[in-house]
């Protein structure tokens, strides 16, 4: 059957229809990993990331060294993005990345003398 603007719905099949869409149908980017990046919720999401215990995470909190969410009721959310950047913000380096470190600071160290 020849489509046209003129085509009239009820004239089409159920196989011409699904032509229709096939072809007018734009690929749909599914937003989900977005949405599994970031997760927020409260102590029990940041004991899950970090693997400490509520205590120490009410003690890095309270200490101010915790990133966390205000709620205006009072309550708290953690990021699940921030925590592991504040986790990663902590890395301890290795030998050879720290004697690297000590070499460019010993050279920047002279280039400043002179």
């Amino acid at each position: 059957m020849k489509i046209n603007q003129d085509t009239r719905l009820i004239d089409l099949k159920v196989s011409d229809l699904v032509e229709i869409l096939q072809q007018h149908q734009s690929p749909i980017v599914p937003n989900r990993q977005l949405a599994e990046e970031d997760e927020i919720g409260g102590y029990e999401v940041a004991e899950r990331i970090t693997g400490y215990s509520r205590q120490t995470l009410y003690q890095l909190k309270s200490a101010g060294q915790l990133p966390y969410l205000s709620l205006p009721n009072g309550g708290v959310r953690f990021s699940k993005k921030t925590i592991l950047q504040w986790l990663l913000s902590h890395k301890r380096l290795t030998e050879s990345e720290a004697a690297d470190k000590a070499l460019e600071f010993e050279f920047k160290r002279k280039l400043r003398r002179r």
